[in-house]
């Protein structure tokens, strides 16, 4: 929900600021990857109307903030509230990841290509929109990134302890 958050602050900030696709595009994209998730999580959970109305919830709020009926400050204050959204959610896995011992099923490919495109979007947010709120909140993230490739490099050879079955 976290991401999720975040994903939405920066494609209607761009979208309201008339940054080029290219800025932003591939936020809508990451949303709609997230959106699915979440939907498909309480479909499996069995709790497939309580998914369409997230959906539909989710559409409503998404179609309030692109209208003029949201004020720019409002917008600028969700995109900066990606930072702490960001924080947070990172440092939740480092600290699962601390607490465990190892990264888990952490995949290594997505970490490193999370670290990576966060860099490189520091740089083209500079390049392409000059705003310092989107290059600060990439900041942020690429620093949070960081620390997951960090982990997982750290914890390389750590496997998760194996459950004991109980004896009945």
């Amino acid at each position: 929900m976290l991401e999720l958050v975040a994903l939405t602050g920066t494609m209607v900030y761009s979208i309201t600021n008339n940054f080029p696709f290219s800025s932003w595009g591939e936020a809508l994209f990451l949303m709609l990857q997230t959106i699915t998730i979440c939907f498909l999580v309480m479909h499996y959970r069995g709790q497939t109307v309580k998914g369409v109305a997230f959906l539909a919830c989710y559409g409503l709020v998404l179609l309030v903030l692109l209208s003029p009926l949201t004020p720019l400050t409002v917008v600028t204050l969700l995109q900066a509230s990606n930072v702490p959204a960001v924080v947070v959610g990172r440092l939740l896995q480092a600290a699962t990841n601390y607490h465990n011992g190892h990264t888990g099923q952490l995949s290594a490919i997505t970490v490193f290509l999370l670290f990576g495109g966060s860099l490189a979007r520091i740089f083209t947010s500079i390049q392409e929109t000059g705003d310092p709120l989107m290059a600060g909140t990439f900041v942020v993230s690429s620093l949070c990134n960081g620390l997951i490739a960090a982990q997982l490099l750290f914890y390389w050879n750590a496997k998760p302890p194996h459950k004991q079955k109980k004896a009945q």
